[in-house]
């Protein structure tokens, strides 16, 4: 039954790597990439260059056309408490999504970055600071769509 659930999380990008178990989406983000425009498109591995060139959007309206885009996903299994970030790097053409390349962070290369902004609790006063995303009312719904 292991060789199973092994190949399962090899084949599933939510399942978790160490114990085999699904995982939890526990925030999404969408993000611009203004340096890269259509036929411009330059593969990066480096953690940091996604910290330097990233620009937070809340819809996938608001990027221009001709521009890349990344959409983070991060994961937390409820077993094991391991944490997985996986970045799609996409081109939004009409309504679709043209796929360049899909990376795995597994430790926590991105977090920094992820919830530089998203920390303190909810201030009903009219404060604009964000929550952290990573509570349970979002593991459900995320803060952003691909639509």
């Amino acid at each position: 039954m292991g060789i199973f659930r092994k190949m399962r999380a090899a084949f599933h990008d939510d399942w978790c790597n160490l114990c085999q178990s699904e995982m939890d989406v526990m925030h999404k983000q969408l993000y611009a990439m203004p340096d890269v425009t259509v036929d411009h498109y330059v593969s990066h591995e480096s953690a940091d260059y996604y910290r330097k060139h990233l620009v937070p959007v809340e819809k996938k309206a608001q990027i221009p056309a001709g521009m890349y885009a990344c959409g983070f996903h991060i994961y937390r299994c409820p077993n094991c408490g391991h944490r997985r970030t996986k970045l799609t790097t996409f081109l939004p053409v009409r309504d679709q999504e043209k796929i360049e390349e899909i990376l795995f962070f597994d430790h926590g290369e991105l977090d920094d970055f992820i919830y530089q902004s998203q920390t303190g609790s909810p201030d009903l006063k009219g404060n604009t600071q964000k929550r952290r995303q990573d509570c349970g009312d979002y593991m459900y719904s995320g803060p952003y769509d691909y639509v």
